[in-house]
C-alpha cells in the first residue's frame, strides 16, 4: 500500500507545483507545509498592518545601525517573531511585544518566561535580591523540591555583562532577569521550545556584534627614522557647533513595564517636519531638540537623529 492519501476534506490544498497544476494527492507532510505556509501568509499580513501602527518596539523597525527599515522588511521580521509566539502560546500583540530576533535567534524578556512558566502550572518566586546577588527559585508542577539560580555581580562581570550601563543603575532588576531566564530555561525547556536567550541576554552596548577578541600585543621592532623637517604648524579650525542627541529614555520600562504619562501639548507630526529639512543639518538639530522637549516616541527621534548625522 502506498503511504500517500488525497487531501483530507477541508484541508489547506499544497501550493502549485512547477505546471501550475494543484496536485492531486499529497503525503501528510505536504499538508502540514501548506498549513504552515497558510500560517504565515496570515501572519504576513498582521505583521504588514502592524508595520503602519506605532505597537512595534524598535528592535523591529530598525536596522542594526539604527536606521528605519523598509515595511515590507519590518512585514517579514514581525511575521516571524509572530508565528515563533504563537509556538509558545502567545498571541501576535504579545509576541511582537515580547519576542526579539538577534543574530537571527529569537529572545524573550526573562518575566515573559516566567510567565509562560507560571502559565503552565509550575511555581517560581525570588528568595533573594541585593545588589550584588539574587536568586530565583523554581520548581515543576508536582515536584517536591525547589531549584536555586543564583547571579552575582561578579559572574555577570566574568561574562562580560556588566558593560550594560543598567548593571550599575539597576542591578537587582538585571541580575533578577540572569537568573530567572537561566532558571527557566533549565528546568523548563518544554514550555520555552527551546528559547536560546532573554533580551537581557543580549542587552550589551554593542549586541554582541563587537569582537571579544583581545587586540594582538603591540611587536617590539627597532626601526630608523629621520628627523622630520620643521613645519610650520597648521592652524586649528575653527570650533564648529554640533548637535549631539541626549540619551533617549525608554518608552516603557523593561522591569514595572510602566508607560510615562501623556504629553499635554497636542501632537506635532515631527516625521513630517523632517522630510521638510531633510539635508539641513542646523535645522535637523533643531527639529531633534523640539522633539525631544515635547516628548516624542523613539522610533521618531531616531529618524531625526540619523538624518542629521546623514546631512552635509
Amino acid at each position: 500500500m502506498s503511504n500517500i492519501e488525497p487531501i483530507s476534506q477541508g484541508a489547506p490544498a499544497p501550493a502549485l507545483n512547477a505546471s501550475g497544476i494543484t496536485p492531486a494527492f499529497a503525503t501528510p507532510g505536504t499538508v502540514q507545509l501548506a498549513e504552515w505556509a497558510a500560517e504565515l501568509d496570515y501572519a504576513h499580513k498582521l505583521g504588514a498592518a502592524m508595520a503602519h501602527s506605532n505597537f512595534l518596539p524598535q528592535s523591529l523597525l530598525l536596522d542594526k545601525n539604527k536606521r528605519p527599515k523598509p515595511k515590507d522588511e519590518v512585514a517579514n521580521d514581525a511575521a516571524v517573531v509572530i508565528l515563533a509566539g504563537k509556538s509558545v502560546g502567545l498571541d501576535p500583540l504579545q509576541s511582537v511585544q515580547n519576542i526579539f530576533p538577534v543574530h537571527g535567534q529569537p529572545s524573550m524578556y526573562a518575566r515573559t518566561m516566567g510567565a509562560l512558566v507560571v502559565a503552565m502550572g509550575h511555581e517560581t518566586r525570588r528568595t533573594h535580591a541585593a545588589n550584588d546577588s539574587v536568586t530565583w527559585s523554581v520548581k515543576r508542577a508536582g515536584d517536591k523540591e525547589w531549584q536555586d539560580f543564583t547571579w552575582t555581580i561578579q559572574r555577570a562581570q566574568l561574562a562580560g555583562y556588566t558593560s550594560n550601563k543598567k548593571y550599575q543603575s539597576d542591578p537587582i532588576a538585571m541580575l533578577g532577569a540572569k537568573a530567572l531566564a537561566e532558571a527557566c530555561r533549565i528546568v523548563f525547556p518544554d514550555v520555552l521550545m527551546g528559547m536560546p536567550y532573554s533580551v537581557e541576554d543580549m542587552e550589551l552596548e554593542d549586541m554582541g556584534e563587537k569582537s571579544q577578541t583581545p587586540a594582538p600585543a603591540p611587536v617590539n621592532t627597532t626601526k630608523l627614522t629621520r628627523k622630520p623637517k620643521a613645519t610650520a604648524p597648521e592652524p586649528e579650525p575653527a570650533p564648529v557647533a554640533e548637535y549631539e542627541p541626549e540619551p533617549e529614555p525608554e518608552v516603557v520600562d523593561t522591569v514595572t513595564g510602566e508607560l510615562p504619562e501623556p504629553a499635554d501639548e497636542a501632537p506635532v507630526d515631527f516625521l513630517a517636519e523632517c522630510e521638510k529639512v531633510l539635508g539641513d543639518k542646523k535645522a535637523l538639530g533643531e527639529l531633534g531638540k523640539r522633539a525631544r522637549a515635547a516628548g516624542a516616541d523613539e522610533l521618531t527621534i531616531g529618524t531625526i537623529t540619523e538624518a542629521w548625522k546623514a546631512a552635509a
